[in-house]
């Protein structure tokens, strides 16, 4: 099966052609990119940035993870048509679902992703071009946090369109914390920008509270709104945040900065370092304020 395609602009069903996909109703022309229907420009800063396959499913990583695990446990056992927004190269435990498909706007990314998904599709967040309710599950992880502010209600409005109704929409986004790391990064704006905000695209991130809020008022019903990785950074999130011009500036920071670049000194030191900084996310996740959160896991239903 393939869920069909309908245009952005006027949501009329897409006729396809050797080169592409046309609009008999309003004319517009989709190209085919390398075999990808695309409906957007190729956007150079995202174009290949996350574009390896992820094949695990249940692997000891995947359980050490909390946002990896939220997902093995919240749709294991689940069947449907599952939409992965930004994808990037594709995850076996989304596909594990059903009929997965992967939706970026990098193309590279996407021919990576048909190793996992059947269906892959180079559109935009704000105009999904499939139709009214054709999936039962829509999901992303560290996606959302890259949507500018003015657009989000456009997002959560375009999954709620393809949901079905009593259809679920899972993600793990990334948040606007205020631990002290943060509050002592945040000093310094232009570094801030520089070394945290910019690296990655994270312009459009939220407070928790935001974050639910807005999913709330979207008519989103939650299962689960959970703010996480409260206070604490895996080792190389240390050192691309504060290895650089914040050195000196603060005493603690360049001793947890000479911690982090022990435990990246050697492959087998990161994933021992990782495995110790998850479990004491985990203890973290208990005990610091909720505002601390880099990051929320939330679990919605379409309608009542």
């Amino acid at each position: 099966m393939q869920v069909p395609l309908v245009c952005p602009s006027c949501r009329a069903r897409l006729d396809e052609t050797p080169t592409g996909y046309r609009c008999p109703d309003c004319g517009a022309v989709y190209p085919f990119d390398r075999g990808v229907p695309r409906f957007v420009e190729v956007d150079p800063f995202y174009e290949g940035r996350w574009a390896r396959p992820d094949f695990s499913r249940g692997s000891l990583r995947n359980w050490l993870v909390k946002k990896e695990r939220f997902f093995l446990k919240r749709l294991q056992g689940q069947r449907g048509v599952l939409l992965d927004l930004g994808c990037g190269g594709g995850w076996a435990v989304f596909a594990a679902v059903g009929h997965a498909v992967g939706l970026d706007i990098s193309v590279t990314s996407l021919l990576a992703a048909r190793q996992v998904y059947p269906q892959v599709v180079c559109a935009s967040l704000e105009a999904l071009p499939f139709p009214d309710g054709a999936f039962d599950f829509v999901v992303s992880s560290d996606v959302l946090g890259h949507v500018p502010l003015g657009v989000k209600d456009r997002v959560l409005a375009e999954i709620w369109r393809v949901l079905k109704p009593g259809g679920r929409t899972l993600h793990y986004i990334e948040a606007d914390g205020s631990d002290p790391a943060i509050r002592f990064a945040r000093r310094y704006p232009g570094l801030f920008r520089k070394y945290i905000i910019e690296p990655e695209g994270h312009i459009g991130l939220e407070t928790p509270e935001q974050i639910f809020k807005r999913f709330q008022a979207a008519g989103f019903r939650p299962r689960v709104e959970l703010p996480v990785y409260r206070g604490l950074l895996y080792w190389g999130r240390v050192r691309q945040y504060f290895d650089n011009e914040y050195r000196g500036k603060n005493f603690w920071v360049d001793r947890w900065v000479d911690l982090a670049r022990v435990f990246t000194a050697h492959p087998f030191l990161e994933v021992g370092g990782n495995v110790l900084v998850a479990l004491a996310l985990e203890v973290g996740d208990r005990v610091f304020p909720p505002e601390w959160a880099g990051g929320v896991l939330v679990d919605y239903v379409k309608g009542g």
